[in-house]
């Protein structure tokens, strides 16, 4: 009986996950979006290689930091990937979701990175909290941004260290 119950509390979790309940941009909190693009790169397959990086950093990852998977959907429409990350001085959190969308024989994938605390200026933490994951992968083309306040003039220096 007891199995019943935690199947059903399994199913109804997944059936309730949705990247629409990502934390709202708003004024209060620093944020950042990110597009970018691996060319000739399967959505299924990269979506599997991001998850496995960024677990492989729940003890540490760039710059110190400890990402943890919070929530995920492999076969939503679109696959999405919820990560935090904890700042390894002060200990903040940012959340991170990275959406894939299929693009001919490309992969294009919208990441947005949100402070959960109070903040304005970040120090370009949540542009490095997405960087960061996108670097390690391997190679992406036709990097945008929106909404971020600070854009780090060399990501590789400063993502290094944030």
């Amino acid at each position: 009986m007891q199995t019943l119950t935690l199947a059903a509390v399994a199913l109804i979790s997944a059936v309730s996950a949705d990247p629409s309940n990502f934390p709202a941009f708003d004024s209060g909190h620093a944020h950042c979006a990110m597009d970018v693009t691996f060319p000739f790169t399967d959505c299924n397959v990269l979506w599997v290689e991001i998850d496995a990086e960024v677990r492989s950093w729940s003890s540490g990852g760039p710059s110190g930091g400890l990402y943890a998977v919070y929530e995920e959907q492999e076969y939503y429409a679109p696959p999405y990937i919820w990560t935090t990350r904890t700042t390894p001085i002060h200990k903040y959190v940012d959340d991170q979701i990275f959406e894939f969308y299929p693009n001919g024989t490309s992969c294009d994938v919208r990441a947005k990175s949100r402070s959960q605390p109070s903040s304005y200026y970040d120090y370009d933490t949540n542009y490095c909290n997405m960087w960061n994951v996108f670097n390690s992968v391997g190679s992406f083309t036709d990097l945008s941004t929106s909404q971020c306040r600070w854009i780090p003039s060399d990501p590789v220096a400063t993502c290094a260290e944030y």
